[in-house]
């Protein structure tokens, strides 16, 4: 399961999910386009329910492992569907999820 938080808040949601949404909004901003995704979410309750993002050129999306006392959500229609259109979008491609990768690598970057 990962976290999405975003400017409002942040929703539960799953794996595979979570790094669609990224990749897509990724995919777009760089066309500098939006869309509107809805993907399943573990609301506060720990029910299910669905969150809808406006995604793109402004998104400000940071996604990272959480726990959840529920199993993982899994849509694989969903997340195939964001990966497509991710693909079909893509001005560059998305070296931070390749296999060899488990996280973002930053060590070239001064601070």
């Amino acid at each position: 399961m990962k976290r999405i938080f975003h400017p409002g808040g942040s929703v539960i949601t799953g794996s595979d999910l979570a790094d669609a949404v990224l990749v897509y909004a990724e995919a777009l901003s760089h066309r500098r386009q939006v869309d509107v995704v809805d993907i399943p979410v573990v609301g506060e309750d720990g029910l299910p329910g669905r969150a809808q993002f406006l995604i793109g050129a402004a998104s400000q999306l940071v996604s990272v492992t959480a726990e959840s006392g529920s199993s993982e959500l899994i849509e694989p229609a969903t997340a195939d569907l964001l990966h497509r259109k991710a693909r079909n979008h893509a001005a560059l491609t998305t070296a931070w999820l390749s296999d060899e990768l488990e996280s973002p690598q930053f060590d070239e970057f001064d601070y």
